[in-house]
């Protein structure tokens, strides 16, 4: 495709006309910047006026246009910004071949370090340069700590929202068990663009016919992903057939790499704290597909930040959103309907961005101030319906107690008393167990639990009425307090810890925490969710270190293990006469494949049920951790909202 010579003027006669720059500032579309390897990269650059230059920069870096980065460039021109936003590599006008996170060996990485001291060095800029972008232009920022060099010299901060810590363990895979609607529906996607950018193209003298079927078979895929979920194997995925697909294997290759090898070390953060001495403001939603990274990248940098700046003055703002939806107050359905949260509950990330910019490149106490209300975590607490500041996360009150499985052996849920409400005879309490019984079910993959709500941006996600799905199931174990004789807030990360066997030699678990409010029609509104796979890794080990995972280890049918299950962060008060409620399963689908109970791991086409024990007492405690703060202390934590000095929606601008 022919490149287009770069134009620049005002804009009121160039550019973007929805970015509604002032007046006298000015754009320029298309700059084709070179990077080490010859490549070539579409980049727009908005800059204030010219007696506000040369001024601090911010880049932003997208696969998705970065024709769609106007209004955010606007917004921050406005408030005396340059703003550079390129197209990642190979992706609309930038050259090269595009592979998600990665693209020809290690070129993400140092793609965006080369065009961070690109514009650094530009006569616009005074070389202080910070970083902004959601959901991959996030991927972009963090990708950075994997450059030969390192991080830029120039780059003095980073805004990433949405991001992962680690593409292993929060996007392609949790726990080990694969992210199956999430993998396909976000591939196939890209693949979706990548055809219509390489063989679909007004002037292409190769279009024929066989183009518009090949795109045709694509788009039928796309419309029917939920027939495609059901389809074994789920390696290769078919339509896709390797020999076909030119350049475009980062499906299969997600599906080959079932463990973390070197193939996702490239991807993975968790790994590299220590070398990153600048602050990071990370912004994420508690029902988002990438919490546990969000937050993890939060403690990283708290814990292992390279420089005491990095480790001081990192931050976190952290809401119930679901994939970059900071600014919506419906985050989920119940039964039908929108779940609404209060109006406080959005911000403008812009807004956010702005004070953080204004303080680590323009050194503007009044924008982040740490020593006034700019707490280092600020968190919206859903059912307190307020936004809390602290200076650690979790928070120093934390009193982490642990809630015992017990039952008669009669867990399983029942099938009900009406038609809207049924009977569940497992409790959960901080009492130890005895002797008790334990509880069974038998799982099978031809009639998985229906993933409701959750951590899902290619599914329904966010807040659910989780027992609504489970009526007259009896795969599913379900654990629940007596009426709460008063609020209870849960903040922080889970732990379960399941004493459990399986006829199999490969099988999951799944145990997602609920709020049971027996006044409502709903069972149980959606909270948090972990998962394990029994195949990879150390079932016993900690779930949250991604080197956990490294190798394959079949189960010993029969054999009882200590599952640890990483329940990811949360927050959530458990109002007095509610429940806090506690399920255990094996499926939750399509979030994650079906694990066919065989060991043959995504390649395998053949289903074997699984017979799956629980137990409870007294040498075999099964339970679940929280992390509990006491009310008073929670109270006391309030803020005016999740920017300081700004309410939470004070400020205009799009988000970007």
């Amino acid at each position: 495709m022919a490149l287009t010579a770069a134009g620049i003027g005002t804009a009121a006669g160039v550019g973007h006309t929805a970015a509604q720059l002032p007046d006298d500032a000015e754009t320029i579309e298309d700059e084709m910047v070179e990077m080490r390897d010859g490549r070539r990269l579409a980049t727009d650059i908005y800059l204030p006026p010219e007696n506000n230059r040369p001024a601090p920069t911010i880049v932003t870096r997208t696969p998705y246009n970065k024709d769609g980065e106007s209004a955010g460039a606007a917004f921050f021109v406005e408030h005396g910004y340059a703003y550079v936003a390129q197209d990642v590599r190979g992706k609309f006008a930038s050259n090269g071949d595009f592979y998600p996170y990665r693209s020809e060996g290690n070129a993400e990485a140092n793609d965006g370090y080369d065009t961070v001291e690109w514009a650094a060095d530009q006569e616009w800029s005074n070389g202080r340069v910070g970083t902004v972008g959601i959901s991959y232009s996030a991927g972009t920022q963090w990708a950075m700590v994997h450059a030969d060099e390192g991080l830029p010299p120039s780059l003095e901060t980073m805004v990433p929202g949405y991001p992962v810590s680690s593409y292993y363990l929060q996007g392609a895979y949790n726990g080990g068990a694969a992210l199956l609607s999430h993998n396909i529906d976000y591939l196939n996607g890209f693949l979706l663009e990548q055809i219509r950018r390489d063989d679909i193209v007004p002037g292409n003298e190769d279009f024929s016919p066989e183009d518009i079927e090949e795109l045709s078979v694509w788009d039928r895929a796309q419309e029917t992903m939920m027939q495609q979920y059901w389809s074994l194997p789920v390696q290769p995925y078919e339509p896709h057939e390797r020999d076909e697909v030119d350049h475009i294997d980062w499906l299969f290759d997600w599906h080959d790499h079932e463990t973390f090898d070197d193939y996702w070390e490239q991807q993975d953060s968790t790994q590299h704290y220590d070398e990153v001495d600048i602050p990071i403001l990370n912004i994420g939603g508690w029902y988002d597909i990438f919490t546990q990274g969000v937050v993890q990248n939060y403690t990283g940098m708290a814990e292992e930040g390279g420089s005491s700046k990095a480790r001081q003055e990192s931050g976190l703002i952290i809401g119930p959103y679901t994939h970059g939806n900071n600014d919506m107050r419906a985050q989920g359905q119940v039964t039908g309907s929108a779940y609404q949260f209060p109006e406080n509950v959005t911000f403008d990330r812009n807004a956010a961005a702005l004070a953080w910019m204004d303080t680590h490149l323009k050194d503007d106490p009044s924008g982040w101030n740490q020593s006034g209300d700019g707490y280092a975590v600020r968190a919206y607490i859903p059912g307190l319906d307020e936004w809390i500041g602290a200076d650690q996360f979790p928070l120093p009150e934390t009193q982490w107690v642990n809630y015992y499985f017990h039952s008669d052996g009669n867990a399983n849920v029942s099938t009900g008393v009406d038609e809207h409400n049924s009977r569940y005879e497992g409790t959960l309490s901080t009492d130890s167990p005895g002797d008790q019984p334990p509880d069974e079910y038998t799982y099978d993959p031809a009639d998985p639990v229906i993933s409701v709500g959750g951590y899902n941006s290619h599914w329904t996600g966010g807040v659910a009425d989780r027992a609504t799905a489970y009526h007259d199931r009896d795969d599913i174990l379900v654990y629940q307090t007596d009426l709460l004789d008063e609020d209870i807030a849960i903040v922080g990360p889970i732990t379960a810890r399941l004493h459990a066997a399986t006829s199999a030699v490969d099988t999951d678990f799944v145990v997602t925490l609920s709020d049971a409010n027996p006044t409502a029609r709903t069972g149980g509104l959606f909270v948090a969710e972990g998962a394990r796979r029994g195949r990879i890794g150390d079932v016993e080990a900690d779930p949250r270190d991604v080197n956990t995972y490294r190798n394959i280890d079949l189960l010993e049918p029969g054999n009882v293990n200590t599952w640890q299950l990483a329940v990811w962060p949360t927050a959530r008060v458990f109002a007095a006469g509610h429940r806090i409620r506690v399920d255990v399963t094996s499926s939750d689908f399509p979030r994650y494949n079906r694990n066919l109970n065989t060991g043959e791991g995504l390649t395998g086409e053949e289903m074997v049920t699984a017979d799956q024990t629980i137990y409870h007492d007294h040498d075999r405690p099964s339970h679940i951790c929280l992390p509990i703060v006491p009310m008073d202390a929670l109270e006391k934590r309030i803020i005016d909202g999740p920017t300081p000095n700004v309410g939470s929606s004070d400020e205009e601008g799009e988000d970007t």
